[in-house]
């Protein structure tokens, strides 16, 4: 009896020292979790690529218009007895130009072929007229563009270099942000004194991005004086001027863009 009393106490301790073990080996063997994955931010490269894109759009648009006024060429005097046809076979070659009005005064309309929202409309006169018009205008043409001169008699168009000189005040015309002027904010002023009396009359500018095709307009007037734009590159600056300062000459007349902050 002793025996087999003492034989049960054996095996017991047996079964529990196995489950100990087996419970021990259990624990030591649990497979660690795994480390964790970086996960990749979609959205932030999503927004870098965009931004990439954006960059590549405003470059390759200041890049064109470069292109553009290197394909400039000169032309002698011109009578306007027709519209005046921008193309490589027309009365002036594609570019930017100085357009000079050498005779008569009045309006300069046209039609452009593809981008409709840049207005072609500007007062125009020859140096000596009674009225005081500028006599020279900043332009740029593309193929397949026309000109319509109404009782303007003769122009000429004069070639703008393919490099100048960035400004921050800028005169009548169409001028390229990263070509002319540094892209950035500004609040404007201008040189010439806008009479009160007259409360809508001075500056109207026009931004053109060359890229969605969109126009945003603001004007610079007596009662419209405090005025902030924000300028991106590759967008094309129309400038128009009702001046009714008598002592500076409309050609003389600039926009002044002034950093904000």
């Amino acid at each position: 009896m002793k025996n087999t009393k003492l034989l049960l106490t054996v095996l017991i301790a047996g079964s529990l020292l196995t489950a100990c073990h087996t419970n021990n080996v259990s624990k030591d063997t649990t497979l660690p979790e795994k480390n964790p994955t970086v996960k990749s931010d979609s959205t932030s490269k999503s927004k870098k690529s965009s931004s990439v894109k954006d960059v590549t759009k405003e470059s390759s648009s200041v890049e064109e218009m470069n292109s553009l006024a290197k394909q400039s060429k000169s032309t002698e005097e011109i009578y306007a007895t027709g519209d005046i046809v921008v193309g490589e076979n027309g009365d002036v070659k594609p570019g930017i130009y100085d357009l000079e009005i050498t005779g008569g005064s009045g309006n300069i309309f046209g039609n452009r072929k593809n981008h409709l929202m840049l207005f072609i409309n500007w007062l125009g006169g020859a140096p000596g007229t009674s009225v005081d018009y500028p006599s020279k205008i900043r332009i740029i043409l593309f193929e397949g563009d026309s000109l319509e001169l109404k009782s303007i008699s003769k122009v000429k168009f004069t070639a703008v270099p393919a490099q100048v000189q960035m400004t921050n005040e800028l005169g009548i015309g169409e001028y390229v942000v990263g070509r002319d002027i540094k892209a950035g904010t500004y609040k404007l002023t201008t040189n010439v004194k806008m009479d009160p009396q007259f409360d809508n009359l001075g500056w109207t500018v026009d931004i053109y991005n060359i890229s969605t095709k969109k126009t945003k307009e603001q004007t610079l007037t007596p009662g419209n004086q405090d005025v902030v734009v924000k300028l991106e590159d590759g967008d094309i600056i129309s400038t128009s001027l009702y001046n009714t300062d008598q002592d500076v000459p409309s050609d003389d007349a600039r926009l002044i863009f002034t950093e904000y902050k």
